[in-house]
């Protein structure tokens, strides 16, 4: 009885060990917040290449060419180791000079240059034909020059070349101008409170000016023109011209080389004016103009030109 009663509790531990290991199902509903970061990298990398040859080939005998055409304009200025000193003064009734600065009378002198193209009565330099070269200088140690060159074939196989060259150098110069302001109206030497209460320049007494007014008009042909008003200036025009009518090769070169070094300027109270009115108009050609009223300035107008009437086959490369 005992045992059967062991027997009977052990089947009944297996059955609940069998329970205990059977799959279970059910019905479930899950919800979840997802946050996704993506990023994209695009790396495209392009590479052309592209050769363009173009040959420009020309066969010439002496046969071809029976003449030739050259024109140089070659200028070289140089203003070296020059000096311009220079004091204003102011003057009694009768004109005659007071020193301002503690320096005996008539040890310093008045600075004023004037440089005028143009007038009441009309204009300068207009409706010329050809060639025309004009310079106008009231200033110190200054350069100026007009270069016209000119070669020219025509109706023969010609060969044209043109060259213009100009070289300026401005060393070692020193320029020491020490002016008063002035009225204009009447001359005398305005004080510092005159000068703070009017700043209108053209209450000032102009110093050193230019003007070229209603002139270089209307003009054709080769027209340079040069004004200066101030002090070791190098200014130069230079034309080369070249032509071949029914020639067979033109060239053409240009260069222009200036230099400024090894300079000094010291000015108190200058009044400089520099104007261009009413000009330069209605032309037909090449003109040059250059116009200072400083110091130590390089200008250069520097043309070479070549030109011909025929004409030319650009032909591809001999296989």
């Amino acid at each position: 009885m005992k045992k059967a009663l062991y027997a009977t509790a052990g089947s009944a531990l297996a059955l609940v060990l069998l329970a205990a290991s059977a799959p279970a199902f059910a019905d479930v509903n899950a919800f979840a917040t997802i946050n996704k970061t993506k990023d994209i990298t695009v790396t495209e990398q392009i590479t052309i290449h592209k050769t363009v040859t173009i040959f420009v080939g020309t066969q010439f005998t002496d046969r071809d060419i029976t003449a030739a055409a050259e024109a140089d304009a070659l200028l070289n200025v140089t203003n070296s180791n020059n000096k311009v000193d220079g004091q204003d003064i102011n003057v009694d009734e009768d004109g005659n000079p007071v020193s301002d600065h503690g320096d005996p009378p008539g040890t310093d002198y008045h600075i004023q240059l004037s440089a005028v193209i143009g007038g009441e009565e009309g204009g300068s330099v207009n409706n010329n034909i050809g060639v025309f070269g004009f310079n106008q200088d009231v200033g110190n140690m200054t350069n100026q020059g007009n270069a016209v060159s000119v070669a020219g074939i025509s109706n023969l196989p010609a060969f044209a070349n043109s060259q213009a060259e100009a070289d300026q150098s401005n060393t070692d110069n020193s320029s020491y101008d020490f002016e008063r302001i002035r009225s204009a109206e009447d001359g005398h030497v305005l004080s510092f409170e005159d000068i703070q209460a009017d700043h209108d320049p053209t209450s000032f007494q102009v110093g050193k000016s230019t003007l070229i007014d209603g002139s270089i008009n209307t003009n054709t042909g080769v027209i340079n023109v040069n004004q200066n008003a101030g002090n070791m200036n190098n200014q130069n025009n230079g034309v080369a011209l070249a032509v071949g009518l029914g020639a067979l090769v033109a060239l053409s070169e240009g260069a222009l080389g200036q230099t400024n070094a090894g300079n000094f300027v010291s000015e108190v109270e200058t009044v400089k004016t520099d104007t261009i009115s009413d000009s330069i108009n209605g032309n037909t050609g090449i003109v040059n103009v250059n116009q200072s009223v400083g110091n130590m300035n390089n200008q250069g107008n520097v043309v070479s030109l070549a030109a011909v009437a025929s004409g030319a086959i650009i032909a591809s490369p001999p296989q």
